[in-house]
C-alpha cells in the first residue's frame, strides 16, 4: 500500500471523528434529520481546521440512502446515523469523486464564464442522491462578476441543488452573497485536544513521544489539525519511532519554555550576563528572533493571567505542572511590572521589523527590562513626599557656604547670568510657603494650616475641579480655634459661597482644619488689578524710585520667580 499523509489517512469519515467543532456538527446533523436543509451555506475559518471535510461529510448525510441504523447498547433503539460510508454515494464521495458532488476551486475558476457554464449544469438532476451538491472552495477568490452572475442561482436554486461555500477569509465576500447563505465559522482547534489526537494516531503508528513534546507540536500548529498532523510526520521522518523534545525544538526552530523560565529569572535578578547570553544563543542556532518574540509574548501573557485570575487552567493551554512552575514566577513581579514588561517587548515586536539590526534590539530591551524593577510609581513617590513634609519653621535658615576649590581644575562652569540695568540692584528674599493668591493682608496663617490647605484644594480637585480652581484664587488668613478664614476677592465671593459649594466644601474644612469656614471678601487695589496671581507682591522702593515698579527687567523676575521685593539700592 502506498504511503498516505497522515493529514489524509485520518481525515474524519464521520461527525463524530470531527475535533473541536462540536457547534457545528450538531446543527448539521439535526438539519438532516429534521429536513431542514437550506439551499446554501457558507464555512469560513483558518487553514485546517475541517471546513472541506465537514463540507464533504455534510455531502455525504445528505445524499446517503438508505439512511443507515445504529443499534443502541442499552435499549435496542434503532437510530438513523449519517452517513453510512458504505453505500454508493459515501463510497464515491470518500473517494474523492462523484457524479453528485463537484468540488471547485475558486482560484482557479474565478471567471465570469466559469459561473455561467455553472448555472447551464445545476438544471441538470442528480443521478444517485437526492441533490446535487456544489462545493466552492476559497471562495473569495471569485471576482465580483462572476459573484454576480452567481447571486440569482444561489438565491433561488432548483430544489435539489445545494451550494457549500468554504473560505478562510469571508470578509471579503460581498454582503450579497453573505446574506444568501447560513454561516458556520470554525473555531481554532485547541492544544488540549489536538495532543489527545496526536497522542492516538502516535499509538496507531507506534510512535514515542512525551506530552510535552506534543504540546510543542499543537503549539506551533497555532490551532489548524491539517499543520500539527504534518509537523508529527516531519518528527517521525526526523527522529524515527522515537520523537524527543530536543529534536523537536531543533526541528520547529524554538527555544522552548525552559529558555524562558530563565529569561525572566534573569530579569528578576537583573543579570545581564544572562540576558545577552541568550541573545547570543538565539543568533548563534539561526533561531528567528521574531518568533522567539511572538512565543516570549505569549509567555509573558500567561504570566499576567496568573497574576489576574485564581484559577489559570482554563485560560492557559499547557500542562499542570508548567503552570505552577509559571505561578511561582509570577510572584517575582508586580502586576504593574508585569504590564510594563508586555509594553515593552510588544513596542520592540514593531521596532524590529524595519531595522537591519534587530538583535541589537533585543539586547536594549532585556537592559531596560533590568532597570524597570528600580522604578517606583508615581503615586509611591508622592506619598513619600507628603510624608516627608515638614513646617517651614523647622527648615534650615541658611546654608553652608561653598569651599573653595582644591584645584583650577575642579572650579565647576556655569552659563553667564544676564547683566542687570545700571544702578539697580533687586534683593529678593524667601518668604514662607503659602498659596500663589494677591497678598491682600499681612495676616499669614501657620505653617500647619498651610499644609492642609494644600492637601484640602488637592481633594477638591478630585471631586469638582472648578471649586479647586476657585480655592486657589483664595487666601487662607490666620484664623482662631474655631474658625478658618479665607479671603477671596469681591468677584469671586459669590461664587465660592454656592449653596452647593458650601454643601461640598464644610465637611471638607471640618475633616482637614476640625474647625469651620469663614469667607472674607478683600478688596484689590487698583493697580493690582489685571496681575497675574503669582506677580501680585508688595513692592517698596525708597522716596524718588518709583518709576523701577514697572521696570521690564523687574516685571519678568517678579513673574518667573515670584518673589517679594524689600528693597532696591543704587550702584555706586
Amino acid at each position: 500500500m502506498e504511503y498516505q499523509v497522515s493529514a489524509r489517512a485520518y481525515r474524519p469519515q464521520t461527525f463524530d471523528q470531527v475535533i473541536g467543532q462540536p457547534h457545528i456538527v450538531t446543527t448539521l446533523i439535526n438539519a438532516v434529520k429534521g429536513g431542514k436543509i437550506a439551499q446554501a451555506y457558507l464555512f469560513s475559518g483558518i487553514r485546517g481546521v475541517g471546513k472541506t471535510t465537514m463540507a464533504r461529510l455534510f455531502a455525504k448525510a445528505l445524499n446517503c440512502r438508505p439512511h443507515p441504523a445504529r443499534l443502541s447498547d442499552q435499549a435496542g433503539e434503532v437510530t438513523p446515523v449519517p452517513p453510512c460510508n458504505t453505500c454508493d454515494s459515501c463510497v464515491e464521495i470518500t473517494r474523492g469523486g462523484g457524479v453528485d458532488v463537484l468540488e471547485i476551486d475558486g482560484a482557479s475558476n474565478t471567471g465570469v464564464d466559469d459561473i455561467r457554464e455553472l448555472r447551464e449544469n445545476v438544471k441538470y438532476l442528480p443521478l444517485i442522491g437526492k441533490y446535487k451538491i456544489y462545493i466552492i472552495d476559497e471562495v473569495h477568490m471569485l471576482s465580483n462578476a462572476a459573484f454576480n452572475a452567481l447571486l440569482k442561482t444561489l438565491e433561488e436554486p432548483p430544489p435539489h441543488l445545494v451550494f457549500i461555500l468554504a473560505t478562510t477569509e469571508w470578509h471579503k465576500l460581498p454582503a450579497t452573497i453573505l446574506s444568501r447563505c447560513q454561516h458556520f465559522t470554525f473555531r481554532r482547534i485547541s492544544r488540549v485536544d489536538i495532543v489527545k489526537h496526536l497522542e492516538k494516531i502516535a499509538l496507531s503508528k507506534k510512535v514515542e513521544c512525551t506530552s510535552n513534546g506534543f504540546m510543542q507540536i499543537a503549539a506551533d500548529a497555532d490551532g489548524s489539525m491539517r499543520d500539527a498532523l504534518v509537523l508529527l510526520d516531519q518528527a517521525i521522518a526526523y527522529c524515527g519511532q522515537k520523537i524527543t523534545e530536543e529534536d523537536l525544538l531543533i526541528l520547529l526552530g524554538r527555544m522552548g519554555e525552559e529558555r524562558f523560565h530563565q529569561l525572566i529569572r534573569a530579569i528578576h535578578g537583573k543579570d545581564a550576563s544572562a540576558c545577552l547570553s541568550l541573545v547570543s544563543e538565539i543568533s548563534d542556532r539561526g533561531i528567528d528572533l521574531r518568533q522567539f518574540l511572538a512565543d516570549w509574548m505569549v509567555y509573558l501573557r500567561h504570566l499576567i493571567v496568573v497574576q489576574s485570575v485564581p484559577d489559570p487552567a482554563p485560560w492557559i493551554d499547557l500542562t499542570k505542572e508548567t503552570i505552577v512552575l509559571i505561578q511561582k514566577e509570577a510572584l517575582l513581579f508586580s502586576q504593574e511590572e508585569m504590564h510594563r514588561l508586555f509594553s515593552l517587548f510588544s513596542k520592540l515586536q514593531e521596532d524590529i521589523r524595519n531595522t537591519p539590526h534587530p538583535h541589537l534590539l533585543f539586547e536594549v530591551a532585556l537592559m531596560r527590562a533590568i532597570l524597570f524593577s528600580r522604578l517606583q510609581p508615581v503615586e509611591a513617590i508622592l506619598e513619600k513626599l507628603n510624608a516627608l513634609g515638614r513646617p517651614s519653621s523647622l527648615l534650615p535658615t541658611s546654608l553652608p557656604k561653598p569651599t573653595a576649590p582644591s584645584s583650577p581644575f575642579s572650579t565647576p562652569v556655569s552659563m553667564p547670568a544676564t547683566p542687570l540695568p545700571k544702578k539697580l540692584n533687586v534683593v529678593s528674599k524667601p518668604i514662607p510657603p503659602s498659596v500663589r493668591v494677591p497678598s491682600l493682608s499681612n495676616d499669614a496663617p501657620p505653617a500647619d494650616d498651610a499644609l492642609l490647605w494644600k492637601k484640602l484644594i488637592t481633594d477638591v480637585r478630585g471631586q469638582k475641579s472648578s471649586v479647586a480652581s476657585l480655592l486657589e484664587q483664595g487666601r487662607l488668613l490666620e484664623g482662631d480655634q474655631e474658625t478658618v478664614k479665607v479671603a477671596f476677592s469681591e468677584s469671586r465671593i459669590s461664587l465660592i459661597q454656592n449653596e452647593e459649594n458650601i454643601k461640598l466644601l464644610t465637611p471638607l474644612f471640618k475633616t482637614h482644619f476640625n474647625r469651620k469656614v469663614q469667607f472674607i471678601v478683600e478688596k484689590v487695589s487698583a493697580s493690582e488689578k489685571g496681575r497675574e496671581p503669582h506677580s501680585l507682591t508688595k513692592v517698596a522702593f525708597p522716596a524718588g524710585d518709583a518709576r523701577h515698579d514697572n521696570h521690564p527687567f523687574v516685571q519678568e523676575t517678579l513673574k518667573i520667580l515670584g518673589g517679594t521685593i524689600i528693597e532696591t539700592k543704587h550702584l555706586e
